[in-house]
């Protein structure tokens, strides 16, 4: 069926506005979908691997080897498939009424080395590089009002070895295929090819205009409006000189314009219009916003005049089912995830990602680092020049787009530096990722006390054998990390971001960092439908491959909240605006008092005992003041909840403070119903209340195990120490009024353990213990089967699990979940894991197949432990690991940090230390074991 679609160029969003034929503005046929949801079928037929051989249909655009054909492959097996092609056919009508205008092929990308034929014939050149727009003018092989043929060759892997140095071996998936949209475009004789903008923070609006075939037409006019259409300002025009097929500085001056930032992303169109004797021959949009980039050399980045800070990340552009071929959609959810988490900047990595992005980048307010192809290789100089004209002429009218990145890690072909400038007129720095080029120190990965230096101002490198130097260059870098804090499975990323953010933010002139990375480049194999991450190369993200939130996400979203609220008293806080441009009077401060459940009630996990809306204070960027809440008397309530919204409604951060400890602990004070009846047999103490049986070594004074009406609790050998020594020095037992007792002592680190039975069937326990020196976490332990868990309910700070170096991200409250053996970013993505370390928890209530076991924290233990978490395979796991003692359930005082991909938690910072610990620890806990009375 003919598609036909009319638009403007800028193609707003990638989508194709349906107006009125006007024989002056350009025309567009889509060939393909536009993207992986509404692809369209074409023949095909790959050379070689698997479903090779045979004309079949393959939707268009996608990735071939995705969708089951040829080999699917990451960097380090790029041989194996150097020399398999897809072939592709199309047949498709030209509308009748096109005829006399100019038809141009538009390919948006893809991978890698292109040949066409129309109709028979060569449509031009064979196009190199796999994630550029090229097109070619196929105006003398179209046949009007008929059907056409298109033939398409794709070789995955380039003729050119420079473009298999950048693009195919590099340390991300190697796809094929056409996998973004092909259209074509109907234009006029006489046409504006395209146009370059700079517009101002100050008004000012200066436009390059390209024309092409120009003979007859002798003004080119603008208007800038606003998205609504209104024009905005008067038409401003220039005489085309003879001969001419460019005007540089278009211009006009705009009144007051509302100013494209990250936090305000106000958008206009300018319209251009190519005329003769005062008749319009070809009219196009180009949407734009108002904006001044500046770096200030050994200072930082100012937008509009304002000082920014990028908390950055870098994106692949995936999708498991699909690959590199995204929708709309995916767009919009990867934008949206990261404004959620309080993400104001995306690297593109490393490559220039869908013009549909970028559109939406624009629309919704995230700065942007757009990059040239390259990753430890470069193009050459033969195609790099083509290449970066490609990138740039498409992207350079992006107002979110800040920085040029010539490539990655060394992939740097500096003879391409100064094309930049040559297609944008705003003059862009170009960084050398990893480097320090063009006044910013872009270092990746440094150690904590290397970091600091190059936060200081210094340039800080990669020697030859990859030893990190800090060198006394009299210049002062901006340091700006284009990768740092390398997430692997659940290291790095949010865990130690804390401290490095601290001490970037203590230097004026560090200007932020992109986490490395977005997301986990899983693929889901269309061989075995498993999800594949390469192992430890591809799961490095804070967000599972179809985008699950993981605990580094909210660690994240916590740290870089813009605004930051610390409580001073019980109802006075400091608020602290990290915005660049937003008053937090234009916030919304929002506040509960909350009454947590208890493990009794299960319908809600909290009930709102009063709520309010404060006046929003006046603080302007960059400064502080105090927010005063008076919620009235809080005699019912558990915790204080401030929620804080930005002007678009959008959540910045919950903060939860303790208001008081819970009720919770009076359930183990409840009236006795039996009277416990201690007894020893073979060196087993049981003691009998009711229907329960608690039963202990005499040898130990741990717990061995506990019946209720016949069923068994397989709950045992506890609480042992997690890290030190324990001798038993004296032991008894007796009752106590309706209760009775074991108390046991020890020499050693274990200093007492004193149990208590119940008449009312609850079990105490408490203890106390020593801890000298360095250790990476104390505490104690109790063992259960991880094979008999199902469920867990907890009130505490949740949902998700916590390192030492990544406390933040997690609020009190009641959470549950059911078991899950995810490991993140490895097997399952099924967040929040089940199993780790959680903080502040007062109770937990573990479902079994045994029955539940409720525990109250009566004293506030910091950390508990649920069961132990596996890690990936140790060849893989790199320095993204953390030691945790073995047990079913552990009751910590200290706790361990984990590290990144490339470095251990000790080069971090203070939180990524192991723990100092000096003097006495005790815990009490109270133990019910079956469906609570």
């Amino acid at each position: 069926m003919l598609d036909v679609r009319y638009s403007a160029v800028f193609l707003l969003a990638a989508l194709v506005f349906t107006l009125p034929v006007f024989a002056q503005e350009t025309e567009v046929q889509m060939l393909s979908g536009h993207g992986k949801d509404d692809a369209v079928p074409w023949k095909f037929l790959c050379t070689s691997g698997a479903n090779s051989g045979f004309w079949t249909n393959l939707p268009v655009p996608s990735q071939w080897d995705v969708k089951g054909f040829g080999t699917v492959h990451y960097q380090k097996d790029m041989t194996n498939a150097f020399d398999e092609k897809g072939l592709y056919e199309h047949e498709f009508t030209v509308p009748a009424e096109w005829s006399g205008r100019r038809i141009f092929l538009v390919f948006d990308g893809v991978m890698t080395d292109t040949g066409a034929k129309l109709n028979g014939e060569s449509v031009g050149p064979m196009h190199q590089g796999g994630f550029y727009r090229f097109k070619y003018e196929v105006t003398p092989l179209v046949k009007f009002g008929a059907t056409n043929l298109l033939e398409v060759t794709v070789a995955k892997h380039s003729a050119n070895k420079s473009i298999n140095g950048a693009e195919r071996n590099a340390d991300y998936w190697v796809f094929g295929g056409i996998y973004r949209p092909v259209s074509l475009e109907a234009v006029p004789q006489e046409f504006i090819e395209r146009v370059a903008i700079d517009a101002k923070a100050d008004g000012s609006f200066a436009a390059d205009v390209y024309l092409n075939g120009v003979t007859n037409a002798d003004e080119v006019e603008g208007q800038v409006r606003t998205i609504a259409g209104d024009a905005v300002g008067e038409v401003f025009s220039a005489k085309l000189p003879a001969s001419s097929s460019q005007i540089s500085n278009l211009k006009s001056q705009i009144d007051s314009p509302k100013l494209w930032t990250g936090e305000t992303p106000n958008l206009y169109v300018a319209e251009f219009r190519l005329k003769q004797n005062g008749q319009v021959i070809h009219k196009i949009s180009q949407r734009f916003g108002f904006r001044t980039m500046e770096v200030r050399d050994g200072d930082g980045l100012y937008v509009n005049g304002h000082k920014v800070i990028l908390h950055g990340v870098c994106r692949h552009s995936f999708w498991p089912d699909s690959g590199r071929c995204l929708s709309e959609a995916v767009q919009r959810l990867d934008i949206n995830t990261m404004k959620d988490g309080n993400i104001n900047a995306v690297r593109m990595s490393h490559y220039p990602p869908d013009a549909q992005f970028l559109d939406l980048c624009d629309e919704l307010g995230l700065y942007v680092l757009d990059e040239l192809g390259g990753w430890h290789h470069y193009y050459d100089d033969e195609v790099g020049p083509k290449l970066v004209r490609e990138m740039v002429v498409r992207d350079v009218n992006h107002p979110s787009i800040l920085f040029w990145d010539n490539g990655n890690e060394g992939g740097f072909n500096t003879n391409l530096d100064n094309l930049f400038d040559e297609y944008d007129p705003q003059r862009r720095r170009v960084l050398h990722p990893w480097a320090a080029f063009s006044g910013v120190n872009t270092a990746h990965y440094l150690a904590y006390d290397k970091a600091e230096i190059a936060a200081n101002g210094q340039r800080v490198y990669y020697s030859k054998n990859q030893e990190l130097v800090a060198t006394n260059d009299p210049v002062k870098y901006i340091y700006m990390p284009t990768e740092f804090l390398h997430g692997l499975y659940d290291g790095g990323a949010g865990a130690g971001l804390d401290d490095y953010w601290h001490m970037m933010m203590s230097h004026t002139n560090c200007a932020g960092g992109f986490i490395w990375a977005f997301l986990d480049d899983g693929l889901k194999r269309p061989d075995t439908g498993e999800i594949d991450v390469v192992g430890n190369q591809a799961p490095d993200g804070i967000v599972g491959p179809y985008r699950q939130r993981e605990g580094s996400y909210y660690a994240i979203k916590a740290i870089w909240s813009p605004i930051q609220v610390t409580r001073e008293t019980n109802d006075l806080f400091r608020l602290d605006n990290h915005f660049s441009f937003t008053d937090a009077h234009d916030c919304k401060f929002s506040w509960e008092l909350r009454k947590f459940a208890s493990p009794l009630v299960t319908n809600a996990p909290f009930t709102v005992v009063r709520e309010g809306v404060l006046d929003s204070p006046a603080i302007p960027p960059g400064g502080s003041g105090i927010l005063k809440i008076s919620a009235g008397s809080a005699k019912n309530a558990d915790a204080l909840a401030l929620r804080v919204d930005d002007p678009s409604g959008r959540e910045l951060w919950t903060w939860v403070w303790p208001l008081r400890r819970s009720d919770d602990g009076r359930l183990a004070e409840e009236p006795a119903e039996h009277h416990a009846v201690p007894a020893e047999t073979n060196g087993i103490i049981t003691i009998t209340a009711g229907d329960v049986a608690a039963m202990f070594s005499k040898d130990t004074g741990l717990l061995l195990g506990v019946q209720r009406g016949g069923q068994s609790f397989s709950l045992t050998n506890g609480p042992r120490l997690a890290v030190g020594s324990a001798m038993l020095r004296e032991i008894h037992f007796d009752d106590d009024g309706p209760d009775a007792f074991v108390s046991a002592k020890y020499d050693g680190d274990l200093k007492s353990i004193f149990w208590r039975v119940n008449g009312n069937g609850w079990i105490n326990c408490n203890y106390t213990y020593t801890a000298e020196g360095t250790n990476d976490f104390i505490g104690v332990l109790f063992d259960y089967p991880e094979n008999l868990v199902t469920h867990k309910r907890w009130l505490g700070d949740g949902p998700y699990r916590v390192w030492k170096n990544r406390l933040r991200g997690a609020a009190l409250g009641v959470w549950q979940n059911d078991y899950n053996n995810t490991i993140a970013g490895w097997r399952d993505w099924v967040y929040p894991e089940f199993k780790g370390f959680f903080a502040g928890v007062r109770w937990l209530q573990l479902d079994t197949t045994e029955g539940q076991i409720t525990i109250l924290n009566n004293n506030a233990v910091p950390f508990m432990q649920v069961l132990t978490p596996e890690f990936p395979p140790a060849n893989l796991a790199g320095k993204a690991v953390a030691p945790m003692p073995q047990c079913g359930l552990g009751f910590l005082d200290a706790i361990s940090p984990i590290g990144s991909k490339f470095k251990e938690a000790r080069f971090g910072g203070a939180q990524g230390q192991a723990n100092i610990v000096h003097g006495e620890y005790s815990g009490s806990l109270s133990f019910y074991f079956g469906k609570l009375p």
